[in-house]
């Protein structure tokens, strides 16, 4: 009959245990100096040796022939615990024996000495799901255990466990396991499987893991059962999660506020069976490698992913702000929350896409007593035509800049720059000023410039592309203008010029 890889590759031995040396240093020195607690609590994420290292400590406090701390492997009593053959090692699972009566049985039995064994070993596997009684009576029995019983209890959910029973317990954290040392284990098993390996493979199947030997496996199992040579491609198809290229795709039209061609992509993978949290989880990590790139990409920070992204991450990076990197992975987690709650998942991912196309606010709050204070100056002459409707366009001031923003002193450059490009663009664009923060850059103009740019969505894409033939970097755009009720008020200011001037639809603006 087939084993499935997670069970035939079972660690037998502390030192076949990848991914836990200081735990399995510790076990193994209180085996080898015979100091041996009564109770053990073992405590990390699924997949990370829990279960295992309760099972190795159960052979090795009873093997008569230990070596180094651990078990030897071929006596009677570790044969016995490998095939459950040993009546003197119990493994119980708490999910579906977490009643009272259940444990109350236990502390009957511990009465009972080992038949074969030095020790008899409880093994309580996903113990936070006993009953508030059960804890209370194994309670009892880990207060004053007799001298040849040893708990072993296994949790996910440490929290769960009441702090009656971790006071009397010794604790060891399990961390997850490294993509290096999961990707490295990989190809060792798929070796001895005869199963052929690309690296790529094993490192993609690493990060899909999230630090679980156990899920590598299952999702190499599933691999191998489809083609003897197991690549890249094949784990993307069985894993369900998307190429490479979709994600800087994807990403590109974020960065170009795309939202149509952004969500457009997103229905194309859903018609390609892509699940949709599995690719929230790929876009998170995703911007994170974009951000990592972006703070010193150099440095080796990029890892799990081949040569040929990093350098194409370190070359995205150029064009992506951190800052918007960190709110992407922010927006996208919150997103990836709201799915776990049961929620449309397609709807969810697709309101934080948009969400994301349409960027951070990045408008700073008003001071209103310093724009009171400001004079009103007239705007140049334009030369070029503007829309009849433009006599009866609105007032609009931009505010001072924000505290870390600055005049972008090439915008005059830009907008010369548009006159041969657009010239209805260029119109709206005259009498607009723009501010630099970070890689942004802010324009303050009317509302007939962020009309016009809505409704014509290449004219977004038009500034952006001038603005970096002009200053030779790539900068995102944002509208920034004065709220309506804020041009209310200074109109109440009692400056009589500035009616006058609305009046005569004269375009006025306040520096």
């Amino acid at each position: 009959m087939y084993r499935a890889l997670y069970r035939k590759w079972r660690p037998l031995t502390f030192d076949a245990v990848i991914g836990q040396d200081d735990i399995v240093a510790a076990l193994k020195n209180q085996i080898i100096h015979d100091k041996v607690g009564h109770a053990y609590i073992f405590t990390g994420t699924r997949g990370t040796g829990k279960t295992t290292c309760a099972k190795v400590f159960s052979k090795a406090v009873n093997c008569p022939n230990t070596v180094g701390g651990n078990p030897c492997g071929t006596c009677n009593v570790c044969t016995g615990v490998d095939d459950g053959s040993l009546l003197d090692v119990i493994e119980i699972d708490a999910a579906s024996n977490n009643g009272v009566d259940s444990i109350r049985d236990l502390r009957e039995e511990t009465a009972y000495t080992p038949s074969q064994c030095k020790y008899k070993v409880y093994i309580i596997d996903e113990v936070h799901m006993l009953s508030t009684a059960a804890f209370n009576a194994l309670l009892k029995t880990m207060e004053e255990p007799p001298a040849h019983i040893i708990f072993v209890l296994a949790t996910t959910e440490i929290h769960k466990v009441p702090a009656t029973i971790l006071s009397r317990c010794q604790r060891y954290d399990f961390m997850r396991i490294t993509p290096e040392n999961i990707a490295k284990r990989l190809q060792y098993i798929a070796g001895e499987e005869k199963i052929e390996l690309t690296s790529e493979a094993a490192c993609l199947i690493s990060r899909l893991a999230d630090g679980a030997m156990r899920d590598a496996l299952s999702i190499l199992d599933t691999c191998a059962g489809v083609t003897a040579t197991v690549d890249e491609e094949t784990v993307r198809k069985m894993a369900g999660v998307t190429d490479k290229s979709y994600l800087f795709s994807m990403s590109q039209a974020v960065t170009q506020q795309d939202a149509a061609a952004t969500i457009a992509l997103l229905a194309q993978l859903r018609e390609k069976s892509v699940d949709m949290k599995r690719l929230t989880e790929e876009l998170i990590y995703h911007y994170r490698n974009l951000m990592l790139a972006g703070i010193g990409g150099e440095n080796g920070l990029v890892t799990g992913v081949s040569v040929t992204e990093e350098q194409q991450y370190l070359q995205c990076a150029k064009r992506e702000d951190v800052s918007f990197c960190v709110f992407a992975i922010k927006r996208l987690g919150e997103c990836l929350e709201r799915m776990s709650k049961g929620t449309d998942q397609r709807i969810e991912l697709e309101l934080a896409l948009f969400s994301l196309c349409e960027g951070p606010t990045t408008a700073a709050p008003v001071d209103l007593a310093a724009s009171a204070a400001a004079k009103p100056v007239l705007a140049p002459v334009q030369t070029t035509a503007q829309p009849a409707k433009a006599v009866s366009e609105k007032v609009v001031l931009p505010q001072t800049a924000p505290a870390d923003a600055v005049p972008f002193a090439q915008w005059a450059e830009v907008i010369t720059a548009m006159q041969d490009r657009d010239k209805l663009l260029y119109g709206f664009m005259c009498n607009s000023q723009a501010y630099q923060q970070g890689k942004y850059v802010l324009i303050a103009g009317t509302d007939f410039l962020f009309d016009y740019i809505r409704k014509n969505k290449e004219s977004s894409a038009l500034i952006k592309k001038v603005i970096e033939e002009v200053t030779g970097e790539y900068y995102n755009i944002g509208p920034y203008k004065l709220q309506a009720e804020t041009v209310a008020d200074k109109m109440q200011a009692g400056d009589e010029a500035l009616k006058h001037l609305q009046e005569l639809g004269i375009p006025v603006e306040y520096k």
